[in-house]
């Protein structure tokens, strides 16, 4: 795609986003995804950033990974609420409902935190209700090994997330950044992440404890109820906007289709019209908002990760798949697969670790 092919296309978008019809692509996969780019009821600490799932260094083991606290130190505290439960949620039956939930709790307001992780299974994953199992305790920073040959971690870590978010906001916002995308030396970008920090909890496991083809949420719950979820990146941040966003987070993947399908549909036929194989048809609109929905990462344990459709790798360029998918890019029967803003020039971070926690140590 040329240049001016690029920039005529980021200024449509602009324009549009001017006259606030469409919803925007801001800080993150997650980070920030309520309205006015701000934290789920203004709760740092509740707020998902992503959430990965993997392949471990070992074949036969399952990564599942979810990050919290955007911008730790900066933005968000260092430390865990002790007041709201961090739930990675598991479906292994492929109907959106969660069939196994991890639980973890904090205690104290120190660097090094207790915690407690405790599994729920059946119909008590779904409500939380009853007494679970608890697998696991530690103190934040530590590996522990839990019952079953489940590796535990919760933390600060170095945030895996990768994006030119200066870039964006000048091409796409309209916001004078003096910046464009892949406008540094090589065609590169600026990662606006790569110093950043996040709190994660990250999960591993023998793939047989969890069976072939899972789905993966991660939620945020607090006394009042649910405060945030995350699935897929980018999701709510890019197809919902307004009051949408509020009740997505509150809501359940099983109902995702019937809430915000529709929102889904038009932000694709809006945005993929900038392409100059013109927009998708109402066809591929149905196809794309049955692969979109429910907002879970779906994965086949037995293969390695390919983001954002199976699982969720820590240098997989979500960011790239999900620019070029909703500006055309889907490859559709008689579309070229090349979208009007394939990608933002950024790529993985180089702080990945190759064992457990796999996420890279904090700056």
């Amino acid at each position: 795609m040329g240049t001016r092919r690029t920039l005529a296309a980021v200024g449509v978008v602009a324009a549009m986003l001017a006259l606030g019809t469409a919803p925007m692509l801001v800080r993150g996969a997650d980070h920030l995804d309520a309205p006015g780019l701000t934290s789920p009821e203004g709760q740092s600490a509740a707020d998902i950033n992503d959430v990965y799932v993997f392949e471990g260094a070992d074949a036969g083991r399952t990564v599942i990974a979810m990050t919290t606290h955007p911008a730790a130190g900066a933005i968000s505290p260092r430390t865990y609420a002790t007041n709201i439960r961090y739930v990675i949620n598991v479906d292994i039956t492929g109907d959106a409902i969660q069939d196994l939930a991890y639980v973890m709790r904090f205690s104290g307001q120190r660097r090094n935190q207790d915690w407690t992780l405790t599994r729920y299974r059946g119909e008590k994953a779904r409500t939380l209700s009853g007494k679970g199992k608890t697998i696991a305790e530690g103190v934040t920073g530590r590996t522990e090994k839990a019952k079953g040959g489940v590796k535990v971690f919760a933390g600060l870590r170095s945030d895996p997330f990768f994006f030119d978010l200066a870039a964006f906001r000048d091409d796409v916002l309209g916001q004078p950044q003096n910046r464009s995308f892949c406008d540094q030396p090589g065609g590169k970008g600026v990662d606006f992440f790569a110093a950043l920090n996040t709190n994660a909890i990250v999960l591993e496991q023998a793939d047989a404890r969890l069976g072939t083809d899972i789905g993966v949420w991660g939620t945020t719950i607090g006394a009042a109820g649910q405060i945030d979820r995350m699935g897929r990146p980018a999701i709510n941040t890019v197809f919902n906007s307004g009051n949408d966003k509020n009740v997505f987070n509150a809501s359940r993947p099983r109902d995702d289709d019937a809430g915000f399908g529709d929102n889904v549909e038009a932000v694709l036929a809006l945005f993929s019209a900038l392409d100059s194989e013109g927009a998708y048809s109402g066809s591929q609109l149905d196809t794309l908002r049955m692969v979109l929905l429910p907002d879970v990462v779906t994965y086949d344990t037995s293969t390695p990760a390919a983001g954002p459709l199976n699982g969720r790798a820590l240098d997989d360029d979500v960011i790239d798949a999900e620019l070029n998918i909703t500006t055309g890019g889907f490859p559709f029967p008689g579309r070229d697969a090349m979208g009007a803003i394939p990608s933002d020039c950024v790529g993985p971070h180089t702080d990945y670790l190759a064992k457990f926690p796999y996420v890279g140590a904090p700056h």
